[in-house]
């Protein structure tokens, strides 16, 4: 890969100090202008400064050309912060890890002023040697292209094909591990835990843009985070790999190219893998108590666990709008209100409706009140829910509660097990608050 020639040279301290922060507030200065001429006004608020591209984004209606456009304005003015930075720490001679955080919204502002307070001497003002500036700047470039290659994974299978599957969480993170490692080590191999730190933080930096550029939030990237990891690191393997027995040509990154066509193949296949699910209990009360406390619209007071408070939908109470098979039920959650039709009501022995519509399966851990992940809705959805009341000898009853949902992303022997996992916690938590309301109101 031929060596970019903006990025020859050494600046100094004054010239960064004064370069760096122009190009910084140009995005702000390009998306006051693009607001204005929309008629919009944008607010000099703290999320403007830090995340200009976001704030930009909450604009009403905002077509997608002009979004595109804006966008555009924003990755130029990234590649001229890198390019920058990268020179003001060849001159220096160090800070080349701040490098890839000029370009993270909020932490970036830390690197700019921490690139320009950079202690050297006047030796250090002059330019790096040119064989260690050009491993720099490979290891450098192997970052930046891993994190860049995580937006564009998401941006493109998520946001247009709408695909979640096998090329978003493990070939899109291989392909990271692969093109980090293989750019970090193409000018002279570095030690081997260190590629695949380098690959770690790639994917890292990359996670951290998509969640200051509102398209994921935190609990959906700690979810995929160790399958992804897996795949970034074996592609690491492999590009150190490649970089070792290739003189140069940029070959090995030709499957970039591969990525749209394998999200376009899912978007057109997706998986449509049911999940069925059951729990029960035993209570110390006669099934007509059980009955009421199933009926009732009572608030479960049961605290569900972390990974619901952080953001996965947990069910808070429901109210019935009639009786008898065909009235109507909500369903009140953490994310909003499901609507279902109930299919089957035998007061004392049986209760089931089917979903009408649902709200999203969970809430994004993000800074951004909007998070734009398509995920939220559609990928995962409960068909029909029942309960059966088996009367016990003693004038207990056991409570029986079934399931069935819908799971529409891949790999699905990764993500199965997780859909189980927040099911089985949910059913625990309504069943345990009904045994309770239940035999607290057959002692009372």
């Amino acid at each position: 890969m031929a060596w970019p020639a903006v990025f020859d040279g050494g600046i100094r301290r004054l010239t960064y100090a004064v370069a760096a922060p122009a190009a910084f507030l140009s995005q702000h200065a390009i998306l006051l202008t693009a607001s204005a001429a929309l008629g919009q006004r944008l607010p000099l608020d703290a999320e403007f400064w830090l995340m200009p591209l976001a704030s930009f984004a909450q604009i009403p209606d905002l077509s997608p050309g002009i979004a595109a456009l804006a966008f555009v304005a924003n990755l130029i003015a990234a590649a001229l912060l890198a390019m920058l930075a990268f020179r003001r720490a060849a001159a220096s001679r160090q800070g080349y890890a701040l490098v890839p955080f000029v370009l993270v919204p909020i932490v970036q502002v830390v690197a700019l002023f921490a690139l320009a307070a950079v202690p050297v001497s006047a030796e250090d003002e002059s330019t790096a040697p040119p064989e260690a500036q050009a491993n720099a700047f490979a290891i450098v470039q192997g970052m930046l292209a891993g994190m860049a290659l995580i937006l564009f994974g998401v941006t493109v299978s998520a946001l247009a094909f709408g695909a979640y599957g096998w090329g978003l969480f493990v070939f899109t993170p291989f392909v990271v591990g692969l093109t980090t490692a293989y750019l970090a080590n193409r000018n002279g191999l570095i030690d081997g835990r260190r590629s695949q730190l380098l690959v770690l933080a790639a994917a890292a930096l990359g996670c951290l843009m998509l969640i200051a550029v509102a398209l994921e939030g935190l609990v959906c990237i700690i979810l995929a985070a160790p399958l992804g990891a897996g795949a970034a690191l074996v592609g690491g393997l492999m590009g150190r790999a490649l970089a070792a027995v290739r003189a140069g040509g940029s070959a090995p990154l030709a499957c970039v190219a591969v990525l749209p066509l394998l999200f376009a193949i899912e978007a057109a296949m997706p998986p449509n893998v049911v999940i069925r699910s059951n729990a029960s209990i035993d209570i110390a009360a006669p099934p007509a108590a059980v009955w009421r406390a199933l009926t009732s619209d009572e608030e479960i007071r049961l605290t569900p666990g972390l990974p619901f408070r952080l953001g996965l939908a947990y069910p808070i109470r429901a109210r019935l709008l009639g009786q008898g098979v065909g009235a109507e039920r909500l369903g009140f959650f953490s994310t909003g209100i499901a609507r279902e039709r109930i299919t089957e009501w035998q007061p004392g022995r049986r209760l089931a409706f089917a979903l009408l519509s649902q709200p999203p399966v969970m809430t994004e851990l993000s800074p951004y009140a909007e998070v734009h992940a398509p995920h939220v809705r559609g990928y995962f959805e409960t068909r029909a829910t029942g309960f059966i009341l088996l009367p016990l000898p003693g004038g207990r009853t056991r409570l029986v509660v079934e399931a069935e949902h819908v799971l529409r992303l891949d790999p699905v022997l990764y993500w199965e097990p997780v859909a189980r996992w927040a099911i089985g916690r949910n059913l625990e938590r309504v069943l345990a608050d009904l045994r309770a309301r239940a035999e607290q109101a057959g002692r009372s």
